[in-house]
């Protein structure tokens, strides 16, 4: 397989993109449990890159491809912080439950500054 093919640039871009923001959300516009995600998001005060894969064209299902060889799941959300995977929104909603969700996003530099 070439180095240069259509899925390793994908993979490349993924990689950039959670590296070079503290949180990204890959989601769909109409998916529930990607809007609770982003609320949760908002409710803390972050705002997290959002990339919604259902407004991408033809881009969106290969970069949803993408996202299931680089974290082993296939649904949305598929949440970033700090460059790590935490997985979708039960994951996310979890994290928060057990009080490990604000250290990672702090950890990340992804709170909002307090005005």
């Amino acid at each position: 397989m070439c180095s240069g093919s259509f899925g390793s640039r994908l993979e490349e871009s993924v990689k950039r993109t959670v590296g070079e923001n503290p949180v990204v959300v890959y989601s769909k516009t109409w998916c529930s449990y990607s809007l609770e995600v982003k609320s949760l998001f908002n409710r803390l005060g972050v705002e997290p890159l959002v990339i919604e894969l259902d407004q991408l064209g033809p881009q969106g299902p290969q970069l949803q491809k993408t996202l299931e060889r680089l974290t082993g799941q296939h649904t949305v959300p598929n949440v970033f912080v700090g460059g790590k995977h935490i997985g979708g929104c039960t994951d996310t909603v979890r994290l928060h439950r057990k009080g490990e969700l604000k250290p990672l996003l702090t950890e990340a530099c992804a709170k909002k500054s307090e005005s």
